[in-house]
């Protein structure tokens, strides 16, 4: 599939959540586009998926059910996928398909997804929340993170995440 018509599939997609967007959404699309803007670099990191922390919850009935879809391909695969340790790009991108990778800025011990938290989800379902099996990740990072990382906090707060 062209990536054009990908992002378009994507977007349709999405359509069903755009009136349930509340300031929580707004803020945190705010915050993603200063990450966006602001980083300094980016680059592939290999990170357990125990120390991978979502920003928001899933809890609107179609990214539910793609969860849900996701955590049965990475179930039906968990005995390989845990022998072999890891779950890079190329195995991501043929159980759990997505338009971009997962994204994460580093927080201390943890890493905070702002992109790709219906993914984090289904791979703790199938894996469980304190797996150590090493998730491949974009990490976008920052002269002075210390912003982003506040402000990636509060999201999650504004969730009831922390």
């Amino acid at each position: 599939m062209s990536p054009l018509r990908r992002w378009w599939t994507y977007l349709l997609s999405k359509r069903s959540e755009v009136a349930a967007l509340d300031y929580k959404d707004a803020y945190m699309a705010k915050v993603i586009v200063d990450i966006h803007r602001l980083r300094s670099d980016k680059a592939q990191a290999m990170v357990p998926l125990r120390a991978l922390h979502p920003i928001h919850g899933i809890d609107r009935e179609s990214a539910l059910q793609a969860t849900r879809a996701r955590a049965r391909a990475l179930s039906a695969r968990r005995e390989e996928l845990l022998a072999h340790g890891r779950l890079d790009l190329a195995a991501l991108n043929e159980i759990i398909p997505s338009v971009s990778q997962i994204k994460v800025v580093q927080d201390g011990e943890r890493w905070l997804a702002f992109e790709g938290n219906g993914r984090l989800y289904a791979m703790r379902e199938a894996f469980g929340e304190d797996c150590a099996l090493l998730v491949e990740v974009e990490q976008y990072r920052f002269a002075r993170p210390h912003k982003i990382q506040r402000r990636l906090r509060r999201i999650r707060r504004l969730n009831a995440l922390e």
